[in-house]
């Protein structure tokens, strides 16, 4: 992700590039693992909000989901090759989210973890459809209901991340996944990833972009993108 002066915001153009990319790898035979990092000094910081709170119109906003959004987390969630994440920086929003859906997370210890979505009046609807498959359930459910976030060793604990390193070592430990992967067979590895996707029903994902639809042409989010751009704190319940 390369939008470092935004943090790694996901724009349209990000999100399109995105899902060609894992397209590409996918149908790659070339390719055997898939590695997701952001540059600069963040992972991703989420939905650019700028953006996506300057629609002109519910239609546009519905277009950006449903031909946008849904079409990458469902090339995500298809993707029968193992992905990596290497996160080093923030991680919040639908950056997370991200890190959340890959196979292994590989952190380092100034890396932090929020599911802020609502923070803005937004919503981090792969977290609320998945997340209890992938982390503590529990956990999911105060990150989501608080957009509080967590460091990348807290974030270990409840399972969000497979290993914390020092900055300097992320690659090193990623070298090692890597290596100890060529030891397993694509075959069967593509089978386990088929099984783990078929308890990820549709019907939640249809539901998932539905409430992000409703979320994004509300007035709250409204008035916590206006906040956002002001850098002021949000008061939804004045």
């Amino acid at each position: 992700m390369n939008r470092p002066k935004a943090l790694n915001a996901l724009s349209k153009g990000m999100f399109l590039e995105f899902e060609g990319a894992l397209r590409n790898a996918s149908e790659d035979r070339t390719v055997s693992f898939i590695i997701l990092k952001g540059e600069g000094r963040a992972f991703s910081a989420g939905l650019d909000v700028k953006e996506v709170s300057g629609f002109a119109s519910r239609s546009e906003a519905r277009e950006f989901v449903y031909d946008i959004v849904k079409p990458f987390w469902k090339r995500f969630f298809d993707c029968e090759k193992p992905i990596i994440a290497m996160v080093d920086g923030p991680a919040y929003g639908a950056g997370a989210e991200i890190a959340l859906a890959s196979d292994i997370v590989v952190a380092s210890n100034r890396s932090s973890f929020a599911f802020s979505g609502g923070r803005v009046g937004a919503l981090c609807c792969i977290s609320a459809g998945f997340g209890a498959e992938m982390i503590n359930g529990r956990k999911v459910v105060e990150m989501n209901l608080t957009g509080a976030a967590i460091g990348a060793e807290e974030a270990r604990t409840f399972g969000l991340v497979n290993y914390v390193e020092d900055p300097a070592s992320l690659e090193t430990r990623v070298s090692e996944i890597l290596d100890e992967m060529r030891h397993v067979s694509p075959v069967s590895n593509a089978s386990f990833k088929r099984i783990r996707r078929s308890t990820f029903t549709t019907r939640v994902l249809d539901v998932a972009h539905t409430e992000l639809l409703r979320a994004i042409t509300s007035p709250d989010f409204k008035k916590g993108a206006a906040a956002f751009k002001q850098k002021t704190p949000p008061e939804f319940y004045a």
